[in-house]
């Protein structure tokens, strides 16, 4: 008779978690963006690449102007909801208080990157100057951001506790490049939903906390806006000569975090449990 009950009673659930376990997976939906079948990945994981234009700093207490166009999303390149490429996510940031500099190495104690969506066919960041670009980005969407990332500190290794990003660059000629290392923690203001998936404290800094999105860079001077050049906006990039605020870099940023997607490998394993104790029920009865 118990025997009887337990296949009563587990026999819907098994069944539900079957369908759950065998269903096919589909895109995940957040905030206008597909970010793919996330729900079949079992790290949650999510990876944003993005072209990066950024100030030059020279010297302690300054501040770096930065913007961009996230290009693609878990390797995907049409990332709108409806499969179409006229949408876009475009990042403004500003990394603040640059410490600790020297001709090779410079840390910031805060960061702010606001992402906006927009539902256009993307701009061309190259069709006009680094200003515009950055007045054009924050006016999407009415001004209202998609999600905004503020520095998470404890970086480690040779860094300061309290810095949430680093870079290090070097001259050699006339090329100047660089690369720089973040921390980020998903706040508002944003939309709701985005700022849940992606608020997920899937990154370890240094002292055992949790951050949301790890961020890497590299930047160089080799190709820089042809309307900064004509603008005079890039006066001494070429040479190491340039002052604080001259857009001399361009390249590529990566964010990488974890998202909140229930994991259907879990529902897998508990459905296995739960069929196994049917079996083991059985196997007494007989």
């Amino acid at each position: 008779m118990k025997d009887h009950m337990m296949n009563r009673t587990l026999a819907p659930l098994i069944t539900a978690l079957g369908i759950a376990v065998s269903a096919p997976a589909s895109a995940i939906i957040v905030g206008g963006v597909d970010f793919g079948t996330l729900g079949a990945n079992p790290g949650k994981t999510h990876l944003e690449t993005a072209t990066l234009a950024q100030t030059f700093v020279t010297g302690n207490g300054q501040s770096a102007s930065v913007y961009g166009y996230i290009t693609t999303i878990n390797g995907d390149n049409t990332y709108c909801a409806n499969g179409s490429g006229n949408c876009g996510l475009f990042y403004t940031a500003t990394f603040n208080n640059s410490q600790n500099f020297s001709p090779s190495y410079v840390e910031f104690t805060s960061a702010t990157v606001s992402v906006f969506f927009t539902n256009t066919s993307p701009l061309n960041l190259f069709n006009q100057d680094s200003p515009t670009n950055i007045a054009t980005i924050q006016s999407f969407n009415g001004g209202n951001p998609w999600v905004t990332l503020t520095g998470h500190a404890n970086l480690g290794g040779a860094a300061d506790p309290t810095a949430v990003l680093n870079g290090a660059g070097l001259l050699t000629g006339t090329t100047l490049s660089g690369s720089g290392f973040g921390l980020f923690d998903v706040a508002g203001p944003g939309d709701a939903s985005v700022i849940s998936f992606l608020n997920a404290n899937g990154i370890s800094d240094a002292m055992g906390g949790k951050a949301d999105i790890a961020l890497t860079s590299s930047f160089n001077n080799f190709f820089l806006n042809p309307f900064d050049v004509a603008g005079g906006l890039t006066t001494g990039c070429a040479n190491g000569t340039a002052t604080a605020g001259a857009w001399c870099y361009q390249g590529t940023t990566n964010l990488r975090g974890a998202t909140a997607v229930p994991e259907p490998g879990m529902l897998g394993l508990l459905a296995v449990g739960l069929l196994g104790m049917s079996a083991t029920a059985r196997r007494r009865k007989a």
